[in-house]
């Protein structure tokens, strides 16, 4: 029975009578279907991505859940961050604590880790290449290591002189002497620029053999090759004097000039040149390039003399790739000019020139034609 409610004014007031209404529930035009379907549903606004809502709370730190100890140091972080990334705290799931040793991951090189993990983009400095890489190949993390040496590449426009620099700080770490040599091979126009500093002179006899062999270091002759190994074996004599015979194979001895050739054959009254080209088993290196190069300037092309080659073990070099640089006291407008003749000062006052001028000096140059 439905209820009815009669609202009744006082006797005394002259309002009528209010007409008697039933007592109707708002929920019951639900339920009878009085509401439109267009006001049935309601729609919250679009809720942020909870990836960036994680990212936003990660990077405030305020609640970190996992301690990161190098050496006397430590590092609050979030646990599943490290997660993502490191195999070790991966693989432990109640380890709220790391130890790393500080010889693998160093503790400003881990905050630098920390801030790529929480992608923040971080500015990567050429000094901490090679340790960022090192704590990357430790903690085994790809991604990291990948993105390096794509930094690296030619392509992302990594320079000479920077390659030069990351190929000094792997020197002394033997798990980066790949490193070391792939940076050295990128050594092209700043290999004169090089040989005057000291660097190259604290450079191991495998580091500078290597070096010596590359096909793409930029020269004006070949015989700054052969006075780029005077000035490193002259820098700690004697005791580099049993390297002498291992470092001057890698000169190219029958591309020097032809009458420079001819001159090494004999002292040259420079005690620093002598004690080396002097010694019997360069003297010999000296005597096989002269030969050679008779050898290649007297082939007419025919294929019989290819025999020539084999029987008296003619060595075929390639040449080096080029420059002309007209600052050279001994410039020449071919660089393989048998008239070429300079000796070990002149190529000393040339380097102490290009210690004077900006890194790109020789790059800028055009090529000899």
């Amino acid at each position: 029975m439905e209820m009815v409610t009669m609202y009744n004014t006082a006797p005394g007031d002259k309002l009528p009578m209010e007409p008697q209404l039933k007592e109707l529930s708002f929920r019951d035009c639900k339920y009878k279907k009085r509401i439109p379907t267009i006001f049935k549903d309601l729609r919250l606004p679009k809720q942020k991505s909870i990836v960036h809502v994680m990212k936003d709370f990660w990077l405030q730190r305020k609640h970190p859940d996992f301690l990161v100890r190098i050496g006397q140091h430590s590092f609050p972080c979030d646990r599943l961050v490290l997660m993502v990334y490191i195999d070790q705290v991966r693989r432990s799931k109640d380890m709220l604590e790391l130890q790393l040793p500080a010889k693998f991951v160093r503790p400003e090189v881990f905050e630098l880790l920390h801030r790529w993990m929480t992608d923040q983009k971080p500015l990567l400095k050429r000094p901490g290449i090679v340790s960022l890489l090192i704590a990357a190949d430790y903690l085994n993390i790809s991604e990291l290591s990948s993105q390096i040496w794509a930094c690296l590449d030619p392509i992302s426009g990594f320079a000479e002189h920077q390659a030069i620099q990351v190929a000094m700080d792997a020197l002394p770490l033997r798990k980066m002497s790949q490193l070391h040599y792939m940076m050295l091979q990128r050594i092209q126009y700043s290999f004169l620029i090089f040989v005057s500093t000291v660097e190259f002179l604290a450079l191991p006899i495998e580091s500078v053999s290597a070096l010596f062999s590359s096909n793409d270091i930029r020269i004006n002759s070949e015989a700054e090759v052969l006075y780029a190994a005077i000035r490193w074996l002259n820098y700690e004599w004697p005791s580099r004097k049993n390297f002498a015979l291992q470092l001057m194979e890698k000169v190219r001895l029958s591309r020097l000039p032809a009458k420079l050739l001819q001159v090494l054959e004999s002292p040259v009254g420079d005690t620093r040149v002598d004690r080396i080209i002097q010694l019997p088993v360069v003297k010999a290196l000296i005597e096989k390039g002269n030969f050679d190069q008779i050898a290649t300037d007297l082939d007419d092309g025919r294929g019989w003399y290819r025999e020539i080659y084999e029987i008296f073990d003619v060595a075929l070099v390639p040449p080096r790739r080029f420059i002309c640089h007209d600052l050279a006291p001994y410039h020449e407008p071919k660089p393989e000019s048998p008239d070429q003749v300079f000796a070990y000062k002149d190529f000393l006052d040339y380097l102490g020139l290009l210690q004077t001028l900006p890194l790109d000096t020789l790059q800028l140059l055009a090529e000899p034609l």
